[in-house]
């Protein structure tokens, strides 16, 4: 690849397991080689209901897991919505829009100067778990619904939020996900389409 077709990365953000909330912090815990998985904490879930070391069908036979801490620390009046609506949006929409926040700063990038921008937006996921706790109640669900639990949202919210007008897409294509969501941008990159994208994974 040439100099003048060259991709390069200018920002990145990242949540994982082990509390790992930057690139930094996850070099770290390579570097430590410490065990991302721990306990599933008490409020997560209840032990009582779900839990079954006989592995018997509909029971988890473990307790332990690779959990994201703060799932639902929001500042939704920074993204300019309402509690209500926050309330309805999956945890992924909520992280992915801080993530970008967070690379777009590592990058030096001012959000605003991006909007109107034809900024591509590829993100990769293939869950929707959070959906299914209005299953066992649709009056809970309003409607944001729709727009708060749908996997192709993933990528328009930031998009939305972001004013950006280049192609808004998340890819599901299970465990490879993120990374054919990032050939898709290389692909924009290389037609034209786009000079600049977001690309992410989250699950």
């Amino acid at each position: 690849m040439s100099d003048r077709d060259a991709i390069a990365i200018i920002g990145h953000a990242c949540r994982l397991p082990g509390g790992v909330t930057s690139p930094e912090s996850l070099w770290q815990l390579l570097v430590d080689q410490r065990d991302a998985v721990t306990e599933i904490p008490a409020e997560r879930w209840d032990r009582g209901q779900f839990l079954n070391p006989g592995r018997i069908a509909g029971k988890a036979y473990t307790q332990n897991a690779g959990i994201l801490e703060d799932v639902a620390g929001f500042d939704a009046a920074f993204f300019g919505l309402s509690p209500r609506e926050a309330e309805q949006m999956d945890p992924q929409q909520r992280i992915l829009l801080q993530l970008t926040w967070e690379a777009l700063e590592d990058a030096g990038i001012r959000p605003s100067t991006l909007a109107g921008t034809d900024v591509g937006v590829f993100i990769g996921a293939s869950q929707t778990d959070y959906a299914h706790q209005f299953f066992a109640d649709y009056a809970i669900a309003d409607s944001h619904f729709a727009t708060g639990t749908s996997l192709a949202v993933l990528a328009n919210r930031i998009s939305y939020a972001y004013d950006l007008h280049g192609p808004s897409v998340t890819v599901d294509t299970a465990c490879s996900s993120s990374l054919v969501a990032l050939n898709h941008a290389v692909e924009a990159f290389s037609s034209g389409r786009v000079d600049t994208a977001i690309v992410g994974g989250i699950h």
